[in-house]
């Protein structure tokens, strides 16, 4: 008696059969061309990912330098105003001690001319 005339030996290698027409109905066993086309879907998705990811980035990147810009003209704007102001309060103190300079000069003045009258 020879091996594959045994009943268990023929049902394993029927089971086998079986097996792989099932894997090949579900989709499990395809061929070579298909999975081939598969990778090179994936593949090119990858690429297609990267390439987004690098236009998004370059895109950010030119924001960012936007927002620099503008803060920078932001900043210098404020630094001019912030010096206007301080002149305009250097200006206003300049005058009000001088302001204060001839009134005390007016004030002595009356004072001396009234002492003068007194006597």
């Amino acid at each position: 008696m020879e091996w594959a005339q045994i009943p268990i030996v023929q049902l394993g290698a029927v089971g086998v059969v079986f097996a792989i027409v099932w894997l090949v109905v579900k989709g499990v066993l395809v061929p070579r061309a298909v999975l081939e086309d598969a990778r090179k879907d994936a593949e090119a998705r990858a690429t297609q990912a990267e390439k987004d990811r690098d236009e998004r980035v370059a895109d950010t990147e030119r924001d960012c330098e936007t927002w620099q810009r503008l803060f920078e003209a932001e900043r210098q704007a404020h630094e001019t105003t912030r010096k206007a102001y301080a002149e305009e309060i250097g200006a206003a103190l300049a005058a009000s001690t001088e302001g204060a300079q001839v009134a005390a000069a007016l004030l002595t003045e009356i004072r001396a001319r009234q002492l003068e009258a007194n006597q």
